[in-house]
């Protein structure tokens, strides 16, 4: 038999005995669901991944059956194979559906008040496991009216045909118990009247098993925190009188030996020194023991190392006591444990904004070290993109020594809206708006602007847009047209009619997280008429004024909606004029100072500072439309629009802003009304030789020289709305050097932040 012969049938060998596996293979020909009597088969195939004419997978019979589970609608769930057939069998046993949910023996609640406290609902699936929690709330509903004894008990009908329930939940209500005596024994620092005020179980009250274990947990946190560690608040007596209306409370305090802390040491430590470590503790030395302190002495040295991607640093204080002396040191134990690096990043919860414009956000990278500092920043620019109402942070565990999986679980607000309304202001009288404005055009963050203004006083038009990443790269693309006409009071007296047409187009490139430039081109038409030369020197005519503008900013605000922290500061020179061309020649150079300092819970402290000069190049004269013009809504409130200033505007500037912010209402965390406090003062000058940096009273003026020169000072209040698009501000401000004549307060209703 020669080589070749051979090879033949080996080829025909080979191809027989693969042919037999192939044939020998356990296919599924059926899939067959038994046991659904409410839930559509269609529902549940739906979640068999497996289908006839696959390779007959154990495994992948399971992970089916696991599925149909997850419905939730099912008890229990079994997968048989017929190997005669090999069909596939899944036997449901669906859950009861509810039909009616019904209540006897309720008579201080109403059957509605007690179906909207349980889970179960009428037309869902009955979960027993639910049910006994259900019970729970209905009793704990009761005690808190001072039903202690209420016992309730719940029967449960299921008509086996159809596979639906009936739930009646029988209800013993009892009597009402009220505190008859508070009973405080054991006490030696502190008297029984101090321990008494701390709690909310009074005499003559009624009486709740829950507000009395909250107010054991209030004593004993108070001792923790006032130096007695060992403080032990004992079980509360009780005791009922014959018909269980009335109860006598006794309680025992052993308060033990209170402690100053001692000597204040660490251990373990390698990434941080001592001192370091040290300088984030709210403990020290020769104060009393307290517990809350202790705990975020703990929390800071944990989000110290985090910061540096030791997420699985142990923080364990020890203690040594000295009872004899009242003296405790404390030693905080650290095992320092590995750094971890962040392996995958996932974002979740995205409906409408598309994934990359959330993770371009992110300064946290994959690959990298875990960084606390990092993350933490990367959520204040989430929130900055200003369509996000809610970031949730979850790190978890790969199963992969020192790496773990970051997932940002995100939820969207609204990013677009229509608007209209109106508003009236002492400058423009009244002014109603119509705007439609998006956030996230097209989910990627774009935001368009369309806005119209009307009233007696104000016209106008205008559209903008901007791409914050352009070509997905760090740096801000933009444009606006506009079309302003404004009728110009100098206070009360009506000076002429500005015509404003223009457009301008905006770069900024982001040069660091804190450090931007930002780069504007303006042309715009500018014509000035019905001039009131009795008030005003403006001549009328028009100009155009084609200009540019280099600003360079540091912003390091945690939020620039609603600031709590940080500050920002910028310088900007405008150049009109020369080799741009136009009518108008110019520059104009001003310096911004924008700082905010938390106080306490979500109260701000905030300051701001401008200066501002402009100047006309060579022979050119400078007109009133190009000049500083103080007094108002954005510069000093407490006067009308340029009456801090010259009649013709000013070539100098200063402003200072003071404000006290603090929230009134809050949702998801975040404030959308806020109460403001605030005071201003500053002016605008002819010239340098004019300027006066002197805030006088009205008698001081002739002595210091006229009304115009001395800087004017403003105080008052105002609240601020946050919407989801554009902040708006209702400010009353009263003047401190009023002119003679004028009637505080002046109103202001503005769209956008004051700084």
């Amino acid at each position: 038999m020669n080589y070749k012969k051979i090879r033949y049938l080996k080829l025909l060998f080979l191809f027989l005995i693969n042919g037999s596996i192939l044939f020998s293979i356990e296919r599924v020909k059926e899939i067959e669901i038994k046991g659904n009597i409410n839930i559509k088969e269609k529902v549940i195939r739906n979640k068999i991944k497996t289908k006839p004419g696959d390779i007959y997978s154990p495994e992948n019979l399971k992970t089916d059956l696991n599925s149909i589970l997850e419905l939730g609608y099912f008890e229990d769930v079994t997968v048989e194979m017929d190997t005669a057939t090999y069909k596939a069998i899944f036997v449901v046993k669906e859950k009861p559906l509810i039909r009616k949910i019904d209540f006897k023996g309720n008579k201080k609640f109403s059957k509605a008040r007690l179906k909207d406290e349980i889970k179960n609902k009428e037309k869902e699936y009955l979960d027993r496991i639910q049910l006994e929690e259900d019970k729970r709330k209905i009793a704990e509903l009761y005690s808190e009216k001072g039903y202690s004894d209420t016992e309730i008990d719940c029967n449960i009908y299921v008509d086996k045909e159809t596979n639906k329930a009936d739930l009646t939940f029988f209800i013993t209500e009892g009597r009402k118990v009220t505190v008859s005596q508070v009973k405080i024994e054991g006490t030696k620092y502190y008297t029984a009247k101090k321990i008494l005020g701390k709690m909310k179980t009074k005499r003559k009250k009624i009486f709740t098993e829950k507000t009395l274990k909250e107010d054991m947990e209030k004593i004993t946190s108070f001792y923790k925190n006032k130096g007695f560690e060992s403080a032990v608040v004992n079980q509360p007596e009780l005791e009922y009188n014959e018909d269980r209306t009335k109860v006598n409370i006794k309680i025992k305090i052993d308060e033990g030996p209170r402690y100053r802390i001692g000597k204040i040491d660490v251990e373990g430590n390698t990434v941080y020194s001592k001192k370091e470590i040290m300088k984030v503790l709210t403990i020290k030395s020769k104060q009393y023991y307290n517990s809350e302190k202790i705990d975020f002495s703990k929390q800071s040295i944990y989000e110290l190392y985090s910061d540096k991607g030791y997420l699985r640093a142990e923080i364990l204080p020890e203690f040594k006591k000295y009872p004899e002396k009242g003296i405790m040191d404390i030693n905080f134990k650290i095992t320092e444990n590995n750094l971890i690096y962040v392996d995958r990043i996932y974002i979740d919860g995205l409906t409408h904004t598309k994934e990359f414009v959330i993770r371009r956000e992110l300064l946290i990278k994959e690959k990298e070290p875990f960084s606390g500092i990092k993350l933490r920043r990367s959520i204040e620019k989430i929130y900055n993109l200003g369509f996000i109402d809610e970031v949730n942070i979850d790190v978890q565990d790969t199963g992969v020594i020192d790496t773990a999986d970051l997932v940002l679980t995100i939820t969207e607000g609204k990013p677009g809206m229509l608007s209209a309304g109106a508003g009236y202001s002492s400058i423009d009288k009244l002014v109603g708006t119509l705007q439609v404005s998006h956030m996230n055009l097209f989910g990627r963050a774009q935001r368009l602007n369309l806005l119209w203004e009307f009233g007696e006083r104000r016209q106008n038009y205008e559209i903008s847009w901007t791409e914050p990443w352009f070509l997905q790269k760090p740096v801000s693309l933009g444009g606006s047209v506009y079309d302003l006409t404004r009728k110009q009071y100098y206070g009360n007296s009506y000076a002429y009619t500005s015509h404003r047409q223009g457009a301008d187009v905006r770069l900024g490139p982001r040069l660091s997280e804190y450090l931007n430039l930002l780069f504007i081109y303006g042309y715009e038409r500018v014509t000035i008429s019905d001039v009131q030369t009795s008030v005003t020197t403006t001549p009328e005519g028009t100009d155009l004024t084609s200009s540019f503008t280099g600003q360079i900013i540091y912003d390091s605000r945690d939020n620039i909606f609603d600031t709590t922290k940080g500050n920002r500061n910028s310088f900007s020179l405008q150049l009109a004029g020369g080799p741009l061309g136009g009518d108008v020649h110019f520059y104009k150079p001003i310096v911004r100072s924008s700082w905010f300092l938390p106080t306490f819970w979500k109260f701000v402290f905030s300051t701001n500072f401008t200066a501002g000069i402009v100047q006309a190049f060579s022979t050119y004269k400078l007109e009133d439309p190009y000049k500083f013009h103080v007094g108002g809504p954005e510069t000093v409130r407490g006067y009308v629009y340029n009456e801090v200033s010259p009649p013709a505007g000013g070539e100098v500037m200063f402003v200072g802003n003071i404000e006290y912010k603090f929230p009134i209402v809050q949702e998801k965390k975040r404030t959308i009304l806020q109460g403001a406090i605030f005071y201003d003062f500053g002016g605008a000058w002819e010239n340098y030789k004019s300027v006066k940096f002197r805030i006088g009273e009205t008698e001081e003026w002739s002595k210091y020289g006229n009304w115009d020169n001395l800087m004017k000072s403003g105080w008052g209040f105002g609240i601020r709305f946050t919407t989801p698009v554009f902040p708006i501000r209702l400010d009353w401000g009263w003047p401190f050097q009023p002119r003679p004549g004028q009637n505080p307060p002046e109103f202001y209703f503005t769209i956008g932040q004051i700084f």
